[in-house]
């Protein structure tokens, strides 16, 4: 037993003995009751007023400044504000700078149009955001989400990503027009026939050509084809069926134009007016350079024909889903025009841009923001050769500035898992992401 528990069950013993009436004089059950003298009362201190607790106070402490300044002691060597700019640039400045650079572009232009993007419009535009993307979380949680789960403080989130949005919208407004061609082709995407199929994809002509034939002279074998051959992950599995129907007019354009003439309308030229059934084959359809696809159809989904333009309400959200779509279209094109009238010297990089040369400032994009939703639809550049018809095109690297914010027009129309088939927009392909480029949800 130790000299601890020792001590603890001695004075047990003790405050037992006691009780019983052992302590102090000789057994009481031995020698009968023996009359104590009552124990004087402890007198009783003083009662003074109860001191409430000291609560800590924060203590205010000033981050140096100075170039030459501790940023960090350790075992006392320091290591000076310097030491860690310098890291900091060799790690991440270009990325950072080339977020500067182009915020400062917009900035500019804002200037020299005499426009502004207030504080008010920011946080309405945040309110907005984390209720759509958020899933109708309140704002404060869709702030807390972007920290913690992409490392977007709220002050890089209010500058680098809502203010240019906002700001390009305010610079693109007046150059955007929606036609009643542009109505009548988002109500088809929206509301018109659909065709369910399967797809199977391949990188070159050849392989896509005796696949055609393969599957062209047994018909029934395109399930198992498409499982084991075909490069698109995400219907592979499926025996290629895509999840969701490509509708008219979607992007790539030459996938659902040569879907719905080869498959629903049939041939225009074609005096006995035939029309494709229920298992039609399409030819090798190029969706990019090394990007082929054939597809099957399973079947054609009818339009909604209690649906029209007469409707104003129906009217009304064609027009501002197909408007946001030009809209963004547009963004691309003046970012890329202030891209390319800037003169930048770079001396980070070593990069000297004069005005009116083309670059690659403008194909960043934030790529850990565009990640929370579905990828956008990218009508300028072709998907790689993993992807499948519509997909998103990747970007070519990250930059915060501007990052997509929202894009619940421009979403596509229930796309399938990784393959994409995107509304349409009206207006001719842009040729470079610029800030502020929406996002599928």
């Amino acid at each position: 037993m130790s000299a601890r528990k020792r001590g603890h069950k001695a004075q047990g013993v003790l405050f037992a003995l006691a009780a019983a009436g052992f302590i102090g004089g000789d057994l009481v059950l031995a020698q009968g009751p023996k009359k104590v003298p009552p124990l004087p009362a402890p007198a009783q201190a003083p009662q003074t007023p109860a001191q409430p607790e000291e609560v800590a106070k924060p203590v205010l402490t000033a981050i140096p400044v100075n170039p030459s300044d501790p940023i960090a002691i350790v075992n006392g060597e320091v290591i000076t504000r310097q030491r860690l700019s310098d890291e900091c640039v060799a790690r991440k400045g270009e990325e950072i700078l080339e977020t500067m650079i182009a915020r400062t572009l917009i900035e500019q232009a804002m200037r020299s149009k005499k426009l502004d993007v207030t504080a008010a419009e920011i946080d309405e535009e945040i309110d907005n955001i984390a209720g759509k993307l958020g899933g109708g979380m309140g704002r404060e949680a869709w702030l807390r989400t972007l920290d913690k789960e992409r490392g977007i403080s709220p002050v890089q989130y209010a500058r680098d990503i809502i203010y240019p949005s906002l700001a390009l919208r305010k610079l693109t407004a007046p150059f955007v027009q929606v036609t009643d061609e542009d109505l009548n082709m988002a109500f088809q995407a929206q509301y018109g026939d659909k065709i369910r199929v399967r797809l199977i994809m391949t990188d070159a002509l050849n392989k896509a050509q005796a696949i055609w034939e393969e599957v062209h002279k047994n018909p029934g074998g395109f399930e198992r084809v498409a499982q084991e051959r075909s490069m698109d992950t995400g219907s592979r599995s499926l025996g290629g069926l895509l999840a969701e129907p490509i509708s008219r007019h979607a992007y790539p354009r030459t996938v659902s134009d040569a879907a719905f003439r080869q498959l629903v309308d049939g041939d225009p030229d074609d005096k006995l007016g035939a029309k494709p059934k229920d298992g039609a084959i399409t030819g090798p359809i190029q969706v990019a350079e090394a990007t082929w696809v054939i597809l099957k159809r399973e079947e054609v989904i009818p339009a909604m024909k209690l649906v029209t333009l007469k409707d104003e309400k129906v009217r009304k959200q064609t027009y501002e889903m197909i408007y946001e779509v030009k809209l963004k279209e547009k963004m691309n094109e003046v970012f890329t025009g202030l891209m390319q009238n800037a003169k930048i010297d770079n001396k980070l990089s070593g990069r000297i841009k004069d005005g009116n040369e083309q670059n690659v400032y403008a194909k960043y994009q934030d790529k850990d923001v565009r990640l929370m939703s579905n990828p956008p639809s990218t009508r300028s550049q072709a998907p790689n050769a993993s992807a499948t018809p519509g997909a998103a095109a990747p970007r070519s690297r990250p930059a915060p500035v501007g990052a997509p914010v929202d894009d619940i027009p421009n979403r596509p129309l229930k796309p399938s898992t990784g393959t994409r088939v995107s509304t349409p927009a009206a207006t001719a392909p842009a040729t470079a992401t610029a800030p502020g480029t929406a996002v599928s949800k």
